[in-house]
């Protein structure tokens, strides 16, 4: 119970209630004391011009003695509990003092008013006064302003404002709390059909579901079946690698191992075919190893990268073809001009250049020519054509997967094991280029690496 309110209070909804909660309490909290400092000031303020005006008064209508303090107490209402008024001064060697209703018994309670701010006085009855203090043509004038009223109305204010903001609080975290509910569910369903997923068996076809909105989630859930997507293809792509790999082993292991059991039973008595299936295994050993290696080398650029510079990638072709053409039986056309530079590796473009050729003479006539060339306009593009067997149309996105033939039924009689392509298409991928093949007119076909201007 408690590990499942921890969750809950750990989740997105939880979180957005508990920082929307602080916000709001923040908010109510300045809001009120706002409130309750302007209106009790204005209140206050309200209560001492009353005062002032009162004061203004007395000593404008108090000149001449007694006469002037019954008319004033006649013009001002001050026989009440809510403002204290007393007057003295000493006239002929005699002190005269004048006190509104209750003033004298008001000054001499005890205890006595106590000063706690400036002019502001407090009793232990728990009442507030404004003491105000004149002197003026040898008359002292002094008042006690009752702050009470001011004081009920700003505790009637406090309370109304308390249970407001209070029932505000609840009802906005209550509203907030379903909203991020709300706001949160796309993002639960999502994650509950992961776990679903998760706990059943994975198919290449899985899905995860999109809703329309939000639209984060929204975008959220396309990116993760994208992802499903890549994973699934990938899975199908190292599923099938698996098998071709395991059938492209086969073969020579089974040819391999026929041939010891051929020696083996017969090679005493027919010493002639030892030499025969020494060569056989040989060459079937090797094949495996360049295999095996090929294999190895792929499985390595999966994460590699690549030092690259500036080379004469003219220059750079031409070196290859002066040491390479004569390993190969067609002829060789260049069409290259001088000068072309691009920001490569040099090595792998060695290694490129020598496959296509060696690609482009095992599927061409031994008669034939391969025609090398390449070209600068917005991309520096490299082309090597020949007018063999050409590749069809349904099969040209297939060339670059690794042991894929196009002729099934020769791939037995072409040397090679079926992983050239997919070294040239990741070398390329590797110094920021793309490969791709089309056909070449009236024959054969052409492979071409186009590599961008500014490959820095």
């Amino acid at each position: 119970m408690l590990k499942k309110l921890i969750n809950k209070t750990n989740s997105s909804a939880g979180r957005i209630t508990k920082v929307y909660a602080l916000i709001l309490s923040l908010i109510i909290i300045l809001i009120g004391l706002s409130l309750m400092v302007t209106v009790g000031y204005q209140l206050i303020q309200s209560r001492i011009n009353d005062s002032n005006n009162m004061m203004d008064s007395l000593q404008n209508s108090f000149i001449d003695g007694k006469s002037d303090w019954t008319r004033w107490k006649k013009i001002n209402d001050t026989d009440n509990d809510e403002t204290y008024v007393k007057v003295y001064f000493t006239k002929n060697n005699k002190q005269h003092i004048y006190y509104s209703e209750n003033t004298k018994e008001f000054e001499n309670n005890t205890p006595k008013p106590r000063t706690i701010f400036n002019s502001f006085q407090y009793k232990d009855n728990h009442q507030f006064f404004y003491h105000q203090t004149s002197y003026n043509r040898g008359i002292h004038y002094e008042t006690w302003t009752s702050l009470h009223n001011v004081m009920h109305i700003f505790h009637l204010i406090f309370d109304v404002l308390l249970f407001v903001m209070i029932f505000g609080f609840v009802i906005g975290v209550w509203l907030i709390s379903i909203l991020s509910k709300k706001l949160n569910k796309p993002l639960e369903d999502l994650t509950a059909a992961t776990h679903e997923i998760n706990q059943s068996k994975l198919s290449y076809d899985t899905q995860l579901p999109v809703p329309d909105n939000p639209k984060e989630v929204h975008d959220l859930s396309d990116e993760f079946n994208h992802l499903l997507n890549q994973l699934n293809t990938q899975a199908i792509r190292d599923h099938q690698f698996v098998s071709d790999a395991s059938h492209e082993l086969r073969t020579p292991l089974t040819a391999i191992r026929g041939h010891i059991k051929l020696i083996d039973r017969h090679g005493k008595t027919n010493p002639e075919i030892i030499p025969k299936s020494l060569k056989f295994i040989d060459s079937e050993s090797l094949r495996m190893q360049k295999m095996v290696e090929s294999l190895l080398q792929l499985s390595r650029m999966d994460h590699a990268t690549t030092d690259k510079k500036d080379i004469d990638l003219s220059q750079l072709i031409k070196n290859t073809l002066d040491d390479y053409e004569n390993e190969i039986t067609q002829k060789i056309t260049r069409k290259i001009p001088d000068h072309i530079f691009s920001y490569i590796n040099d090595d792998n473009f060695k290694q490129i250049i020598i496959a296509l050729l060696n690609n482009a003479s095992k599927y061409s006539d031994s008669n034939g020519t391969i025609v090398i060339s390449i070209e600068k306009s917005d991309s520096i593009r490299i082309k090597i054509a020949d007018n063999g067997m050409g590749i069809p149309d349904t099969e040209k996105p297939e060339i670059f997967e690794r042991f894929y033939r196009v002729d099934k039924a020769r791939s037995q009689d072409i040397p090679g094991t079926g992983l050239g392509l997919s070294i040239v298409k990741k070398l390329v991928e590797l110094n920021n280029g793309i490969i791709f093949v089309k056909d070449n007119i009236p024959k054969g076909s052409i492979f071409i690496i186009e590599l961008p201007i500014n490959n820095h």
